[in-house]
This record gives C-alpha cells, sequence and structure tokens, in this order.
C-alpha cells in the first residue's frame, strides 16, 4: 500500500462537485464522470463506457471476432494478445482459449442467443435498503428487472473478495450514492466478477492492481464495526476453510506448486490444483481483507501513530508464521487451534508481529512495530482511564465478567509480549521492558492470581471455553516467569513473588496441543487428575519425600518450568537476605541450602519421569523441557557463586560487563560445587556435541535467550574454577569427583576443537592444563554467542567473554 503522501507537496486534487479529495488526477477524472455521467468510451456497436478498461472488458466478452473500436485497441503487442473466451463466460466465468467458434456467424447467433437467456445488467444498483449497512450483504437481494436472474456467484470464487477487484467495482455505482467505502459488496453483483480475470488478460494481478487506500474513508468505517467478529471462533472453526485464502493464483507469491500455460494459453485459464486441506501453514495466512480491516482499525489511534503504514499481507503472513513457528513453543499461552487472528485487538497482533519480525531477522521493522504496538496500548489504557474505566471495578461489580476478562487478558498479553521483546534488546529498550512490567504486575494483580479449588460451574466446559480458560492460566503464569526473568538476568529484586500465585500448573501437553474436540476429548479421559496448585507442589518439592515420586500428578514441562522459576526466585530472596562474608559476597544458612538442594534433585526426579522431558533440541513436545534443564544448572550455579550482582548486563557495555566479572569472587572448592560444575560442563558439551557453528546459525530455532542467559553464567563458573586448580599448591589435591570433571572437561575441549574452522591455528589450546581449559572454555562460549543474529543480548555475552578473557 502506498505510503500516504505528505501535505503541501502535491497539488491537492478535488471534486468540485462533492468536495472529495483524490491522490491522483486520473482517479479525480474517473470520479467526477460520475457526476457528469459523460462516458467517453464507445465502442463501434453503440456501448459507451465511463473507462477505457470497462470499454476492452466489453470488447473482449462481446466481440469475439475481434472487431475493436478505435479506443479500445490495447497496449500489448499482436503476439501475446490473449485469446477471447467464448460467449459462455457472460453466464459464468470460463476461460478456455481452445474454445472459439468455426465461424463468425456462429459466434453471432450464440451471442444473440444467450442475450435472449439472460436478464440484461442493470444500469444502476438501487442500493442497499435504508436499514443495512452500505456495501454489507444483504439477507434479501435489491430489487432487480423482472426476468431470468443470472447464476449466483460461487462463494469460493477466488476474485469474488479481492479489494483490488472490489475498489474498482465501487466506481460502478450511481454518482449520487455517498455510502462510506468498504471492501464488502452484494453478492447478487455477479457481473463484477469477471474483473480480476480482466486484469489477468492483460497481465496484471489483481492483488498487484496500486490499491489507494484513503485515511479519510477509512475513518468514516466505524471501528466498532471492523472489530467485531465475523463469528465466534467455535462458529468459525465449524465452516470449512478455504485453502486459498492466503495465496490465490493470480498472485506472484503463491503458496503452492504453480501450474504453467500451454502455447499461447492465459495464465487466466489456469487453475492450479489445491494444497492439502492439511496445510499448517495456512492456519497463520492472513487475506487482504483481514488486513485491510487491521489497517481500519489503527486508523482511530492516528494520534499516536501518524506515520506508520501497515506492512503487506505477505509480510504479516511471515511475521505470524515466523512468532506461531518461532517464538510461541516457548512461551505457549495462546491456544493455537482456536486462535483467530480477526479476534485479537490491533495493538496485540502488532506485538505479536514484533517477534515474528525479530525471528525473521528484520530488525528494523520489528523495532518500528514495537513502538507502534506500545503506542497503541498506552492510548486505549489511557482512553479508558479518562472515561473512568478500571478492570478491577468492574470485575468487582460483576458486570459483564466475560467481556471485562476478555478485555483484561489482551492488554495482558499484549503487555507480555512486547516486555519479552524489549527484554533482549539494547540498553534504551531494556528500561522500557521496566516499565512495562510494571504495568503488567498491576494488570495481572486487578485480573486476580487465584482460582478456586473446585469448579463451582454446573456442567463440564466444552472445548471452546476450555481453551479460554487454560489460555487465561498459562497468560498469568507465563507472565509471572518471564517477570522473574528480569531478576534472574538484571539482578532486579521480584517485583511479583511466588507467594502470590494461587493457581493451577498447566495442562498436559496432549490437551494443549489437540487440534479438535475429539482429539481434546481422548487426551481428557487419559488425563487422570487434575494438576496440583503451583503453591502445593512447591511446598512439596521442598519437603522431605517420602516416596520416589515427589509430586503426583507429574507436572506437564510447563508446569516443571514454573515450579523451577519458583525455586530460583527463592535462591534470589534468601541471597538477598543473607549476610556477607569476607570470600564469597553472600553464603546461604545452611538450613535453607539443604533444604533447596533437596528441592531440585526431587525437581530432577519429577523431570525425569515427565513423558515430554528430552535433552533433544528437537523435542517434538517443544524446547520447554531442554530450556528447563539449563535454569537446573543455573539454580547450582547461583547456590555456589551468586553473579547476579557482578554483571551488570543491563548496561549493555562488554566492557562494563566484564570489569564486573573480574571483581567477582571466586567459587570456593567444596563437596557442594560439584553439582554445579557437572551442570556447567554438561551446558558446554550440548553445543559441542551439535557442532558449535551449526548452534551459532542455527539457535533462533530451539535455543532461547534464557538458556543462552544460563549458559553465560555456566561458563564463567566453570572456567573460574579452572584457573582456582591452576593456582592451587601442590597439598591442595584434586577430589575423586574434581579430577572426574576436570577430565570431562578436557575431553570436551579437545572434541570441539577438533571440529571447528580455526582462522588461525594459534587460537587452539596450547595444553589441556586447567589454565589453558579455562581460556578454551570462554573462547568456544565466546565463539558461540558472538555469531548469533537473533537478539543484541546475546552478541553482548559474547563480546563479554571476549573482554574478559583479555583482562584475565
Amino acid at each position: 500500500m502506498p505510503s500516504p503522501s505528505q501535505p503541501g507537496r502535491a497539488k491537492a486534487r478535488i471534486c468540485v462537485h462533492c468536495g472529495r479529495a483524490f491522490r491522483r488526477t486520473e482517479h479525480l477524472e474517473r470520479h467526477v464522470r460520475t457526476h457528469t455521467k459523460e462516458k467517453p468510451f464507445i465502442c463501434f456497436c453503440g456501448a459507451a463506457f465511463t473507462r477505457r478498461d470497462l470499454l476492452k472488458r466489453h470488447n473482449r466478452i462481446s466481440h469475439q471476432d475481434g472487431l475493436t473500436s478505435p479506443d479500445s485497441q490495447s497496449s500489448l503487442p499482436a503476439a501475446v494478445q490473449p485469446p477471447p473466451p467464448a460467449p459462455a463466460a457472460i453466464l459464468q466465468p470460463q476461460y478456455d482459449a481452445s474454445a472459439r467458434s468455426a465461424s463468425i456467424q456462429q459466434q453471432q447467433q450464440q451471442q444473440q442467443q444467450q442475450q435472449q437467456e439472460q436478464q440484461p445488467l442493470p444500469p444502476q444498483w438501487p442500493g442497499p435498503s435504508p436499514h443495512q449497512p452500505p456495501y454489507l450483504p444483504q439477507t434479501q437481494p435489491p430489487m432487480m428487472p423482472t426476468g431470468p436472474t443470472p447464476n449466483p456467484i460461487s462463494e469460493g470464487h477466488p476474485g469474488m473478495h479481492d479489494p483490488a477487484m472490489l475498489q474498482a467495482a465501487q466506481l460502478l455505482l450511481p454518482g449520487d450514492y455517498q455510502a462510506p467505502s468498504l471492501p464488502y459488496l452484494p453478492e447478487d453483483l455477479n457481473h463484477f466478477q469477471e474483473f480480476t480475470h480482466f486484469l489477468d488478460s492483460i497481465g496484471l494481478p489483481a492483488e498487484w492492481l496500486p490499491y489507494e487506500a484513503d485515511p479519510s474513508q477509512m475513518q468514516e468505517i466505524g471501528v466498532e464495526d471492523v472489530q467485531k467478529p465475523i463469528a465466534s471462533s467455535q462458529e468459525q472453526s465449524k465452516r470449512p476453510r478455504s485453502v486459498r485464502e492466503g495465496s490465490r493464483g493470480d498472485s506472484p507469491f503463491r503458496s503452492w506448486l504453480p501450474s504453467v500455460p500451454r502455447g499461447d494459453q492465459s495464465l487466466g485459464t489456469l487453475s492450479d490444483s489445491e494444497p492439502p486441506p492439511s496445510s499448517k501453514a495456512s492456519r497463520f495466512n492472513i487475506s487482504e481483507d483481514q488486513r485491510f480491516r487491521l489497517a481500519a482499525s489503527l486508523e482511530d489511534f492516528r494520534n499516536v501513530i501518524p506515520d506508520f503504514t501497515l506492512p503487506s499481507r505477505h509480510t504479516l503472513t511471515r511475521y505470524l508464521t515466523s512468532y506461531f513457528e518461532g517464538f510461541h513453543p516457548h512461551i505457549p499461552f495462546i491456544h493455537v487451534p482456536t486462535f483467530r487472528f480477526g479476534e485479537c485487538s490491533p495493538e496485540l497482533v502488532l506485538a505479536i508481529m514484533t517477534i515474528g519480525a525479530q525471528y525473521r531477522f528484520e530488525h528494523r521493522n520489528a523495532e518500528k512495530i514495537f513502538h507502534v504496538s506500545k503506542a497503541v496500548l498506552y492510548e486505549r489504557m489511557n482512553r479508558e482511564s479518562r472515561s473512568g474505566y478500571h478492570y478491577a471495578e468492574q470485575n468487582r461489580s460483576g458486570g459483564s465478567a466475560a467481556t471485562t476478562t476478555s478485555r483484561q487478558m489482551e492488554v495482558i498479553r499484549c503487555l507480555l509480549v512486547l516486555m519479552s521483546y524489549a527484554t533482549w534488546e539494547r540498553a534504551g529498550l531494556v528500561q522500557e521492558a521496566f516499565q512495562i512490567q510494571g504495568q503488567l504486575v498491576q494488570h495481572l494483580r486487578d485480573a486476580g492470581l487465584t482460582e478456586p479449588y473446585s469448579d463451582t460451574r454446573g456442567q463440564p466446559l466444552d472445548w471452546y471455553e476450555w481453551a479460554d480458560q487454560e489460555s487465561i492460566r498459562r497468560t498469568k503464569l507465563i507472565s509471572f516467569c518471564f517477570i522473574h526473568i528480569h531478576s534472574l538476568a538484571y539482578n532486579v529484586y521480584p517485583s511479583l513473588r511466588s507467594s502470590e500465585i494461587h493457581m493451577r500448573l498447566p495442562c498436559s501437553t496432549k490437551e494443549w496441543t489437540a487440534n479438535n474436540v475429539a482429539e481434546w476429548e481422548a487426551a481428557q479421559q487419559a488425563r487422570g487428575p487434575q494438576q496440583l496448585f503451583f503453591q502445593d507442589a512447591l511446598t512439596l518439592l521442598l519437603q522431605k519425600s517420602r516416596s520416589a515420586v515427589p509430586l503426583e500428578p507429574i507436572p506437564s514441562p510447563l508446569g516443571n518450568y514454573m515450579l523451577l522459576h519458583g525455586l530460583l526466585q527463592r535462591i534470589h530472596i534468601v541471597s538477598e537476605l543473607s549476610l556477607p562474608n569476607g570470600l564469597h559476597s553472600t553464603t546461604l544458612p545452611t538450613e535453607e541450602l539443604n533444604k533447596i538442594e533437596r528441592a531440585l534433585r526431587s525437581w530432577t526426579s519429577v523431570w525425569q519421569q515427565a513423558p515430554e522431558s528430552s535433552l533433544d533440541p528437537h523435542n517434538a513436545n517443544g524446547p520447554i523441557p531442554f530450556t528447563s534443564s539449563s535454569l537446573l544448572g543455573l539454580a547450582y550455579v547461583r547456590l555456589s557463586l551468586n553473579l547476579g550482582p557482578y554483571r551488570r548486563l543491563e548496561t549493555r557495555d562488554p566492557n562494563t560487563i566484564a570489569a564486573a566479572l573480574y571483581r567477582s569472587p571466586k567459587p570456593e572448592r567444596s563437596y557442594r560445587l560439584i553439582p554445579a560444575l557437572i551442570y556447567s560442563a554438561h551446558a558446554l558439551s550440548i553445543p559441542v556435541r551439535l557442532g558449535i557453528d551449526h548452534i551459532a546459525r542455527s539457535q533462533a530455532f530451539f535455543w532461547s535467550v534464557r538458556h543462552s542467559l544460563a549458559s553465560f553464567e555456566c561458563a564463567v563458573l566453570l572456567s573460574k574454577w579452572l584457573f582456582t586448580l591452576a593456582e592451587a599448591g601442590p597439598d591442595q589435591s584434586l577430589s575423586d569427583n574434581e579430577s572426574r570433571i576436570l577430565r570431562w572437561t578436557q575431553c570436551i575441549v579437545e572434541e570441539a576443537y577438533t571440529s571447528i574452522d580455526l582462522e588461525d591455528e594459534s587460537e587452539a589450546p596450547i595444553n589441556l592444563e586447567p589454565a589453558a581449559l579455562g581460556t578454551a572454555v570462554l573462547k568456544l562460549w565466546s565463539r558461540l554467542f558472538k555469531r548469533n543474529t537473533q537478539w543484541p543480548f546475546i552478541n553482548c555475552l559474547g563480546q563479554s567473554l571476549e573482554q574478559y578473557m583479555i583482562m584475565i
């Protein structure tokens, strides 16, 4: 869509009859003819038209003998002129180049017979009734002259709802008709069905016709009408979906293998075979109609986004697909099988597009859309605040609870996605992430973080009701986890504590990923008892276990991930309250240390018993078990060496971060350090086993930023321990476990350097002694982080380790 022209840069083109403004002279001239009724394009048969393209269409349909008026001569060379269709196209468009009559006389006879059987086209459309919205499909057909009615247009016709076709079709309306422009027309106007194929015949796909979207026309459209869903998600899912919604045959960006013409056959005559209905990508395809509705809904916020132009539908489709395939598996709070793009608020859609652009490495677009989404969200919240609307008060009053909850969750989800993006960006955006976090915490508390132990409903939930309820639960729980990530990454005190969460853990993976009612019911029957409440499960982990199964039922991967965040938050708060000592900053009380270590062992046992758990990054059940394993290592590292106050990651300055790491204390050699060392060595073994450079270039698809954050601390701890061994005196011998970990590290480093491509052979370690090993560990992690192109935060981690090596 062309960007709006700047005021004052072009002479205004104003209609002298109605005062309407136009961007291009030809559009103004065409519009003026609707007032003057002038028809300058005349066929030799006497038919007159207001536009040249309508005359060409008339000649193509009505005069198959090739006779044309002087005004209808095509600019295309004769060699590439598309063959005219048979006269039967007047009833239904049949585009077969081989369907030609034997003689001109036979063609004329067929044409006369056809005109007798078909109702003549009325000169003007009487328009909708006064009680119906203009340009919307009517429940009753408009008044038409008596006589045989033409065949109705098939609802699946690929060009019927094409915005370019419909925009041009609107020019055929009576000149005195002043209804606002909307991309809908009554189904009875079947003479518009030819327009897309007319464009094909001259070699111009309708989808790429310049579309002059006038913001003033969008403002005439009621935003409440645009945002109102066509039908509920339940009703939409029951209707068969067209697999051609995302890409038609006349688009250069097709989603299916295109057909090629035979000889001089017109491309418009081809009908590509359909892709399989089970095509996963079609779920996230955005039609031009959906894009138009999104653009129209944003017009109400032009005061805060005056220069924003919505990307094309192909770009939006790319971003939406990228969000759900790349980012969503890490924080699955949107129920994909019942997700409906058109039912989301525009600010949430833009927030999703922000992440999608980031995962497509289109960083400039990602940041631009982020600011637009945030501006729209804050403007909406300001308007609601000025109107006296408050979510908490609405909840307490009990009025329109479903509507209030839905609006509230839209705001929370938008804030969550925006914060997820800004958290890992440059320093300026990190500060914005902290501001968004404050808003998110307030809205979460207003929405409520408590749910009843027993269902008070008299009847069980159906699939859609259950999906809404589970999505709300996951949104709140994942918001808690991501808010706590700020504490892990930037050492800020937890603004939302685990003691405030009184909700059940998320459902099983099979229930959540069920694609239909039948699969969901089967998963529910095989489920067993309901999941534990978060507080109850956390208490059981911290207690001495009396059975081999600490938790029953076994939590889902997301539930395990949540519980681990609860334990990590406990480590953070207890460390903040502990008194510092002279050697190792702070030391947890022995009783608390034993309790947390016991809880981590119980958590590990639960993780191992979960059927979805795997250390395979390509786990079919999602990347959350893999991410949780890295956070387990981080928990053990924090028990032995709390690097939180010594990283300064929020500065995004590698020199500042390296200097802080250099000042951090050394780990104390003891049996309590062994688990942290095991997980630190294991963290390095995974990318070495998979290939350092492969992970660096492709980790965007299965390696979360949280995994990199945990690996960063594991790298620092392991290297510091190795440097400590190098400085140890002859009387400080290694324990059996320390010797074993040292040997593991030597094997891992040796394997890594025999595989990676070194620019300089001198970069390889001289030997495998502890000091050289410590440097090699830092080099390998630095190489992995620096080659990432997904998030600037990960690059900063690699640069900081590189500067840290220089300081050692």
